[in-house]
């Protein structure tokens, strides 16, 4: 066969149909006739080219094959890329992709990389990885590690992980290497330093889960040393508690995951797991989140009415509840019983029952007959908001006795609705649309529609109403649905209709989620007569709406879809569009769907579903769309030329011809300038996606006078068939004012020029192009690897002349090439120049830098650190300790800089990295030595107009730093308070004590009687080491505890209670005011119980009168 028989036999085909014709080649598998039909194609146009390409992919003998592999270096950059990716999936061996891999065009390699991951063609990758590696660097070889064999992975993750960029890829495609290599480099990691390999493998670590959960786990017990649980791994945590749930139990409700846990008890999964785990594991996690309200209210839900008491009870084991307040929304939760239990407790509570609107809103908590007096007088009052408020809790109350009688009832009561004001009417409405709908029964429909009759007919009735009503009626056509009550159904339509008009569009919900399997067939029988009858009148919302509410379990449903066909003849052009639509909504009937549309009106092309159809199916009715002239009727005028917007994944299944057409039609929109601007613009993108278009019919834009064109065409210029031919074009623009966007469309294009080449035509930009084309050129350059890029960076770099952007973009540039001399040298020099130079060789962090290097670079960013440039300097500092490690003079540059009082400036900055430092681990020393340093120092000046204690503000702020380490990490956090031992004046260092001590430790009790000992100043210097005992609790804290964590460290109330009795016993002043601190912190935790109420008793008669005082400021209520 010919090619020209071919296409012209396929022409006037559907699209489907075509590919079935050129799939039927496969009876020419491995005669010359096919070699010479596919070598005919492969010398024409786009189009002809693609064909051959799917004729090549259907056959796949060993001709077709060859024509896949020779396809690969086609100029036209979609048809190289399908190449590549066919060549790949049909095992077209490795040779073929190494040819010419040494200078292939950086789009042609990724697509490469993208193929061979997604086929898993370890073959290919195994062949690749080390020749990608050699010409092209780590950063592009190891995008194929999760394609390649175990084997290749392990022998080189070692000296690519630094450049691997899906960890989570590796990790699913080989878990055992994944986990090898975590596990070795977190052991051989400092402390510090875990928490960023953390984030680098958790991904990675993740997805290799499912393999071996328990050696995850094991990684976590071991290596955890983050305050927190590694953000990737949330998604597995249910998974790691079904396979270890006792040690995920001990991990998760430890003082360091316990933040965590809150955060994860979001997931269901997680909490699905806990819900199977036995009472002790369970109270363990309720025990653990009981002082969140959110994440305890997660928890209980988690679980069945039935063991939700038992985990309520032990969450708050050791609580005293006698005067607590639980959060409504917490309530809610509970099971009936201990509802009413706590609802009745809460009510006795002193300021619950003197608090008009909590003692309301806990009275719809009781049952329904209790809380009624209260609830219905409400209902009664003459203000119009607390009517609003009786009514939502009077019928919230009722839902929750989760009885349809009571229900009834209520709904029987509120015959005074009807005389309300909209807002009273939309509490109530809005009330009961949130009830649970597995209440509604048939007998409940008479009240409602009553309700919906006046709310409707009132003259206020507002939007929000009617929403309300809205989702009433979908409440009781679901339930309907779900039971086969075709009353219930017929009810909720009819408030549906009377609706419409009203409240626009209802929505029914997802049907098709709550309907069990086969029921959408009984409930489209059971409303066939309404259905019928609707249609007789031109009334067809009842089928839109059930169509909807189904999805696609409508496709299936003959009486459905005769009902749609039926709406095709509507009146209503909103209605017809719709019906049209949904229609044309099953893909199995589309394409003959769609014929029968336009054989009745051809202007419904105009329709978005129809235009989608066609475009993509019945791609022989495209001559309706194309033609130039656009077919009169409903949906268009015939003076109107209709050129709708094509997607280009609608275009690939066109002929050449049809192409062609659109062509023409949006050339006629882009070259007339009475158009307006938008809609040009809007054509001449279009223009840039249409399948083999040559950059030629853009061209005469490129030159337009009106920058909206001009730019438009630049930019599409870099999305045609041959983007590496349009690199002139754009480098003409660098000069001018469109250098930015001309530069930007480049870098596009410049992916599919050899690198080789790229030189040459960027040359002229380097050289006199606009700042931002040169800045763009260099970037270019080194992101494609061009050869010798680095030299052309280094000259432009050396350019005595060169603009500070440029150079500043040069030394950003550069950072990853520090393998290269040059680069290295520009980035010394760019360190010890001006600021804006300087600023370019921060933010890169160590593990992004190959470990040979690290020294370097920690070096640089020393020098950036120890600049004169104070604003500089303040920029490299916070940087500093990630570098500490390879840079050992770090600390003594920040402690000089903390103890240098000739200037106020930086040593904020510089408290801050030493410290980081010292929690790592370097610089103790420095630190210690620079405490001792202002401590000696004279309390001088002092009250001066400009300085007032510059030594003492700083040490105390020293001190305030290592308390925030402390509460962050207790255990890192003890280096630093080593290294103060012995240096701080007596009261710091006893606030330091205070703030750290380990109330785990076996001798907390002799270490605090020493601390009391020790505290022998005045009261008020006394009081400020009390109150660092319990740090947190301050009114920040008691304004936002539910939102706010407690330090690591923190005691629980009942273990705190005898130290605090201890210490008051004493008599004296420290004993005293330490143990009221304690009370006064830890006891509100515990909801003041009445051991801790007599504590706080005897603390006013302690003998001595600041210790009173200040245990009557300590309150167990408030007025």
């Amino acid at each position: 066969m010919r090619a020209d028989e071919l296409l012209t036999e396929v022409e006037p085909l559907p699209f489907g149909e075509r590919c079935r014709r050129l799939a039927d080649l496969r009876g020419l598998a491995g005669t010359p006739e096919l070699a010479a039909l596919l070598g005919e194609l492969a010398g024409r146009g786009h189009y002809e080219r693609s064909v051959g390409l799917f004729v090549a992919s259907a056959v796949r003998d060993e001709a077709s094959l060859a024509h896949i592999a020779r396809a690969m270096g086609d100029a036209d950059a979609e048809l190289a890329c399908w190449s590549i990716r066919l060549a790949v999936k049909h095992g077209v061996g490795p040779e073929a992709f190494l040819a010419g891999l040494d200078d292939a065009p950086a789009a042609i390699r990724s697509q490469i990389y993208d193929a061979v991951r997604k086929r898993r063609r370890t073959d290919v990758a195994d062949a690749l990885v080390g020749p990608v590696a050699d010409r092209w660097g780590v950063e592009e070889a190891a995008a194929l590690l999760p394609a390649c064999s175990a084997e290749a992975v392990a022998e080189r993750i070692d000296a690519f992980a630094r450049a691997v960029p899906n960890w989570a890829s590796l990790g699913g495609a080989h878990p055992g290497v994944m986990l090898d290599h975590a596990e070795q480099r977190l052991a051989e990691a400092a402390d510090w330093l875990r928490a960023g390999l953390w984030g680098r493998y958790g991904p990675g670590i993740a997805a290799a889960v499912d393999h071996d959960p328990g050696r995850v786990v094991g990684l976590l017990e071991r290596f955890g040393g983050d305050p927190d649980l590694p953000s990737a791994l949330d998604p597995k945590v249910g998974v790691l508690l079904e396979a270890e749930p006792v040690r995920m139990i001990e991990l998760l409700t430890s003082e360091r995951y316990r933040r965590s846990l809150h955060r994860v008890l979001w997931r269901r999964s997680v909490r699905d797991r806990l819900a199977a785990l036995g009472d002790g594991d369970v109270a363990r996690v309720a025990r653990a989140v009981r002082e969140d309200d959110s994440a305890l209210r997660l928890l209980l839900k988690a679980f069945p009415p039935s063991r939700r008491e038992h985990v309520f009870d032990a969450a708050m084991a050791g609580v005293d509840l006698s005067a607590a307040e639980l959060d409504e929304s917490l309530l809610d939760v509970l099971p009936r019983a201990l509802r009413v239990r706590e609802a009745r407790r809460m009510l006795r509570v002193r300021q619950v029952a003197e608090t008009p609107a909590r003692y309301w809103s806990i009275n719809a908590f009781l049952p329904y007959d209790e809380g009624l007096p209260v609830l219905e007088a409400l209902t009664r009052r003459p203000d119009a908001d607390d009517r609003a408020t009786g009514y939502a809790l009077l019928i919230a109350c009722a839902g929750r006795s989760r009885e349809p009688d009571t229900l009834t009832a209520m709904l029987e009561s509120l015959v005074r609705l009807r005389n309300e004001q909209d807002p009273v009417r939309y509490s109530a409405l809005d009330a009961l649309a949130k009830i649970p709908e597995g209440l509604l029964r048939g007998e409940h429909a008479a009240a409602v529609g009553r309700f919906a009759d006046d709310a409707l007919a009132a003259r206020d009735c507002s939007y929000m109403t009617r929403q309300a009503l809205g989702r009433i009626a979908a409440a009781f056509c679901r339930q309907g649905a779900i039971r086969d009550d075709a009353d219930l159904v017929v009810f909720g339509l009819g408030l549906v209709e009377r609706l419409v008009g009203h409240a626009g569009a209802v929505f029914l919900g997802r049907l098709d989620h709550v309907l069990r399997h086969g029921q959408e067939f009984r409930l489209a029988e059971t409303l066939a007569p309404h259905l019928d009858a609707a249609a007789r009148r031109d009334d067809h919302r009842l089928a839109l709406l059930l169509v909807r509410a189904l999805g696609r379990r409508a496709h299936h449903v003959p009486r459905l879809q005769d009902a749609l066909e039926a709406a095709l003849d509507a009146r209503s052009d909103a209605v017809l569009t719709q019906a049209i639509a949904l229609w044309l909504a099953p893909p199995d009937t589309r394409a003959d769907r769609v014929g029968r549309v336009v054989a009745k009106d051809a202007s419904a092309v105009a329709v978005p579903a129809v235009l989608a159809a066609i475009a993509r199916d019945r791609t022989d009715l495209l001559h309706l769309v194309l033609g130039g002239t656009t077919p009169p009727g409903r949906f268009q005028r015939a003076d109107v030329t209709y050129v709708p917007h094509m997607t280009a994944a609608w275009m690939r299944r066109w002929t050449s011809r049809q192409r062609d057409a659109y062509l023409g039609l949006l050339a006629r929109i882009a070259g007339n300038e009475e158009q307006p601007g938008d809609a040009r613009a809007s054509a001449i993108r279009t223009i840039g996606t249409v399948p083999g278009v040559d950059a030629a019919r853009l061209r005469p834009y490129l030159d337009s006078d009106d920058d909206l064109i001009r730019r438009t065409a630049l930019t599409a210029v870099a999305w045609t068939a041959s983007p590496q031919a349009v690199m002139p074009d754009l480098l003409a623009h660098a000069a001018t004012d469109h250098a930015h966007v001309a530069m930007y469309a480049m870098t596009r294009a410049a992916r599919f020029v050899r690198p080789s080449e790229l030189a040459a035509l960027l040359g002229p930009a380097l050289r006199e192009g606009k700042i931002t084309a040169r800045k763009e050129a260099l970037r270019i350059l080194l992101h494609n690897r061009v050869p010798d890029a680095l030299d052309l960076v280094a000259a432009a770099w050396d350019d005595p002349g060169q603009h500070r952007d440029v150079r500043a973009a040069i030394a950003s540039a550069v950072r990853p090439y520090l393998a290269e001399p040059v680069a290295r040298r520009i980035l010394t020099e760019a360190a010890g120049g001006p600021r804006d130079l300087a600023r370019q060789v921060l933010g890169t962090p160590p593990l992004a830098v190959e470990e040979r290097f690290r020294g370097f670079y920690a070096s640089l960013v020393m020098r950036v650190a120890g600049s004169g440039d104070t604003e500089a300097r303040d920029a490299a500092l916070p940087y500093v300790p990630q570098w500490a490690q390879w840079a050992p003079d770090a600390p003594v540059l920040l402690a000089g800089l903390v103890t240098d009082l000739g200037t106020a400036q930086g040593w904020r900055p510089a408290l801050d990295a030493l410290v980081r430092c010292v929690v790592a681990g370097f610089g103790a020393a420095e630190f210690g030595a620079a405490a001792s340093a202002l401590a000696a120092v004279p309390d001088e000046p002092s009250a001066d107009a400009e300085r007032d204690l510059p030594a003492f503000q700083r040490l105390s702020e020293l001190v305030g730093a290592v308390r925030s380490a402390a509460g962050r990490d207790r255990d890192t956090a003890e280096r630093a308070i080593a290294a103060l031992d012995g240096r701080l004046p007596r009261d710091l260092a006893c606030e330091l004590e205070a703030a750290t001590l380990r109330w785990d430790a076996p001798g907390i009790a002799t270490a605090l009687d020493a601390l009391a000992d020790r505290c022998t100043g005045g009261a008020l210097a006394t009081q400020q080491v009390a109150e660092a005992l319990v740090p947190w609790a301050d009114d920040t804290w008691l304004q936002f505890a539910e939102y706010m964590s407690l330090p690591a460290g923190t005691p629980d109330p009942e273990a705190v209670l005898p130290h605090a009795e201890r210490l008051a016993a004493r008599g004296d002043l420290a004993g005293g005011l330490f143990a009221a601190a304690l009370a006064g912190g830890h006891a509100p935790r515990a909801g003041w119980p009445a051991p801790w109420r007599a504590f706080l008793r005897t603390l006013r008669a302690h003998p001595d009168p600041d210790v009173a005082y200040t245990a009557r400021h300590i309150h167990t209520a408030e007025e």
